[in-house]
Formats: structure tokens, sequence, C-alpha cells
């Protein structure tokens, strides 16, 4: 699996899939932790809609972070745009629990070849790409 980092806006990218964080109220009972709907007019076929985690719980974030890929291996798609999901986490600790999970979680994929992570503003863009180097090593 391949990890790209794009300043971009989520809505605007042409992959099989984009990831939208919901409040977990707002998701059905007893539904997985990832839902689906069909894209619309966005350039995407269909929005994983993941449980928004909730301020400072990193196992949360891991755990929509991983929720989206599964989600797109159940869809057999290539690609997937996921945004930062930094509401209640510094860009910091964001990066670090979702590009973490990303890299431990690519042993487990068949179809997903590549995942976008959608990055608002060059502060965003800048820490990733920081984050991302040094967990590559």
């Amino acid at each position: 699996m391949h990890i790209q980092l794009l300043r971009a806006d989520v809505s605007s990218l042409k992959v099989d899939a984009i990831v939208a964080a919901k409040d977990s109220r707002t998701l059905p009972a007893g539904e997985p932790m990832a839902t689906v709907s069909t894209g619309g007019k966005l350039l995407a076929r269909f929005v994983i809609h993941v449980a928004q985690p909730e301020e400072g719980n990193e196992a949360q974030l891991r755990e929509a972070t991983i929720a989206a890929i599964e989600r797109g291996e159940e869809l057999a798609i290539s690609s997937v745009g996921i945004p930062a999901l930094t509401r209640g986490f510094s860009i910091e600790q964001c990066a670090r629990v979702m590009l973490r999970a990303v890299m431990e979680h690519k042993e487990h994929t068949r179809s997903v070849q590549r995942v976008v992570f959608c990055l608002f503003g060059r502060q965003q863009y800048d820490t990733f790409e920081r984050v991302m180097k040094e967990l590559e090593g």
C-alpha cells in the first residue's frame, strides 16, 4: 500500500472513497465502526463514515483510521482519501496516530493500494510529512 500526502480538500480527490467523521451518536446503533454511502456529486464513488473520536482518545482515533481502511477492503476498492481527524487532537498527535495505524495495517490489505491523507494548509502537510519520515525511519 502506498501512503500519499496532499494539500487538498478531501471532497476534491479522485479516489474510490473518501472518509468523513460523524458524531458517533448519528451512526446507527449496532452498526460497525464505519458505514458507507454513495459519493453523490463527489468524484469519489463512496463516502466512508467513521465515528468522530472523543477528544484526546488516541485509541478511538486509531480505530477510526483502521475502520476506514477495512471498510475500503470490504468494498474491494483501491484508493481511500482520509482527512486529518484533528478535532480534539493536536496536528502532531493526529499525524502520529493516524500514520502509524495505516503503516501497521499495510500487511492486512489486499485491495486498498493507496491511502491519501488530505491535509488542510501548510502546517498540517509539513507535520504529516515530518512524522511520516520519522515513522518510516
